[in-house]
């Protein structure tokens, strides 16, 4: 049922100065490819106490701002753990790949920084890099950057976590490459700051991970991409090819969906995923990861294989769904704005342990027709009903034999989607990439969310006053429903004041204008605004903007900086339209 209009009648006055405020800033996101949280951490041995890490990230948009952030905590498959022992860097760097160019990177404006022991902070971010101390155009999508860092730890016998992957190797020149090496401090060859790969020094031990860390940023805009992955040993990437890592976004069918054949049109990507998790461990404790969560916009939940188990047989499904469910809340209260879930792949034993054919397969308990699998991928259809997800992968149509999607593909390859049943080997992570790529392009990110007059009114405490759309509680002429739609205050007439339309004349080349000027609420559920206009008082019609002696501008498209408003002004022409003398904002629901 539609609300009567509502009216607001600007008195001609002066018009003072409008002040023009600068577009809201960004909010730091993942921006780039290629990080990820620890999984382990290496106990260091003998003299080499030193580390060298580079690993390279590719940018999911243009951005204004670069945030590099390294981590001293680890998931051990249980929980999370904070490191007992300080690791110090004392030099890191961030270079441009398209020019060579090198800015070092600094904590609180110094170059040494000691990551705390025992600390219950997610990550410790370097101060910020704007795109302005870059040369040349500001970083855009598909650029590369290589991030290094040197540092060590004070004691033989003490711990570095490891996470991010750094085996990469440039296809173009194998020599430039990711590398990640403990060694002997004497042994340093003193440099930093340099462009190209890390030297070949004397004793070091080369690792296939480097450090944990994050990748973030300030995109020059919204709607851009920036996806969270949660899960298991399927989401890591298990029975993928690690070494070297076959794409510059990773290994695992999350990170290859990163980047399209061309390994381009990138997809900024956080794996927070760990190998041997269930969905009951997140829920048990995800303290640090729960701070890495706000850097999304989108997450890509895979848990409950490990929930149901390889004999899943008496598996609890409500219970575990109810995990997820967790899961999914914990990421809307994070402020994530889409949520995708990947269906349950197939848990298959094979008689000839090559999985060479259908018949050569056996569903493992629970993982059978109608069971436990079965039973949680028909929940996930509600679950987007129900506003919990915003999407459900197949990732089952492009992995499974055609005919059943308990078994897994086969063309007569000796494990060829598979070598164990459970993980997924490069062919079905390549094939299970393709639809979340699709998925995660489809999405939109950022955009302004629709405001009912109920959530509206349901946000205000009104303390018994009146808070029906044409009620006015405060008497002071502005109905809530103008309040509504300006952003005035409908409790305080003081504070409404400069939200609420005005009036004015102003010369321009010897042409006398009347100037309307009023703020309109962006997409709010069924709002309709409009300028009306009178000679009289009597009588009232819409004013239409013809481009010449009616003209609507837009004065600022976002004037309170958060892209919930836009404010607009309204010119007439005195001259060639005597007939508007009054003028008013009418607003219907």
């Amino acid at each position: 049922m539609r609300i009567p209009k509502s009216t607001f009648l600007a008195s001609l006055v002066t018009l003072l100065g409008l002040a023009s405020l600068a577009s809201a800033l960004e909010p730091i996101r993942i921006v780039g490819t290629g990080a990820r949280i620890a999984y382990t951490r290496f106990q260091t041995s003998g003299t080499s106490t030193a580390f060298w890490h580079r690993t390279p990230h590719q940018l999911g948009g243009p951005v204004d701002e670069l945030d590099i952030g390294f981590m001293n905590w680890l998931h051990t498959s249980k929980t999370e753990m904070a490191n007992t022992n300080v690791v110090t860097i004392t030099h890191a760097w961030v270079e441009r790949a398209a020019t060579g160019q090198v800015l070092p990177l600094t904590f609180s404006g110094a170059r040494n920084f000691d990551m705390p022991a025992d600390s219950t902070q997610a990550y410790f971010l370097a101060d910020p890099i704007p795109s302005t101390a870059w040369t040349g155009a500001t970083p855009s999508r598909d650029e590369l950057f290589w991030v290094s860092a040197k540092g060590s730890v004070a004691t033989t016998g003490e711990f570095i976590c490891q996470g991010t992957p750094s085996t990469y190797r440039d296809p173009a020149n194998s020599s430039n490459r990711a590398k990640f090496c403990l060694y002997d401090p004497t042994n340093d060859p003193g440099t930093f700051d340099v462009a190209g790969p890390a030297p070949s020094i004397a004793g070091e031990n080369t690792r296939t991970d480097g450090l944990p860390m994050v990748f973030l940023g300030r995109y020059t805009g919204p709607g851009h991409l920036s996806v969270v992955g949660i899960g298991d040993s399927i989401m890591t990437g298990s029975g993928d090819p690690a070494n070297p890592v076959p794409e510059v976004s990773g290994y695992g069918f999350f990170n290859r969906a990163a980047v399209d054949g061309s390994s381009a049109n990138t997809i900024a990507m956080l794996n927070v995923s760990r190998h041997g998790e269930s969905a009951a461990s997140w829920v048990s404790k995800h303290s640090f990861r729960e701070q890495l969560l706000p850097f999304a916009n989108v997450a890509v939940e895979e848990y409950a294989t490990n929930d149901i188990g390889s004999n899943g047989g008496s598996a609890d499904v409500n219970a575990i769904y109810g995990r997820l469910e967790s899961i999914w809340a914990d990421c809307q209260a994070a402020g994530i704005q889409k949520i995708l879930r990947t269906t349950l792949f197939p848990r298959t034993t094979s008689v000839s342990y090559d999985w060479v054919s259908l018949e050569d397969q056996t569903p493992n308990a629970g993982w059978g027709d109608g069971e436990a699998r079965d039973q949680i991928n028909a929940m996930f259809p509600t679950a987007v009903a129900e506003g919990k997800i915003d999407g459900v992968v197949d990732t089952l149509s492009v992995t499974c034999d055609p005919t059943d999607t308990h078994y897994w593909f086969t063309d007569g390859t000796n494990d060829l989607m598979t070598s164990d049943g459970t993980h997924l080997r490069s062919a079905a992570n390549i094939a299970a990439a393709a639809p979340l790529r699709a998925a995660l392009l489809a999405l939109t990110v950022d955009g302004p969310t629709e405001t009912s007059y109920l959530n509206w009114s349901d946000s205000i405490e009104w303390s018994g006053g009146d808070s029906s759309p044409l009620a006015d509680p405060n008497l002071d002429g502005v109905s809530n429903l103008i309040c509504f739609a300006t952003g005035a205050d409908p409790l305080d007439a003081a504070a409404a004041a400069d939200k609420l339309p005005t009036c004015g004349i102003m010369s321009d080349v010897g042409v006398d204008w009347l100037t309307f000027s009023y703020r309109e609420r962006n997409n709010a559920a069924g709002l309709i605004c409009s300028v009306i206009s009178s000679e009289t008082l009597a009588g009232w019609n819409e004013l239409v903007p013809d481009g010449s002696a009616v003209i609507l501008e837009t004065l600022d498209s976002d004037p309170d900086g958060d892209g919930n408003y836009s404010l607009y002004q309204v010119k007439v022409n005195m001259s060639l339209r005597p007939d508007v003398r009054f003028l008013r904002l009418q607003v219907e629901l």
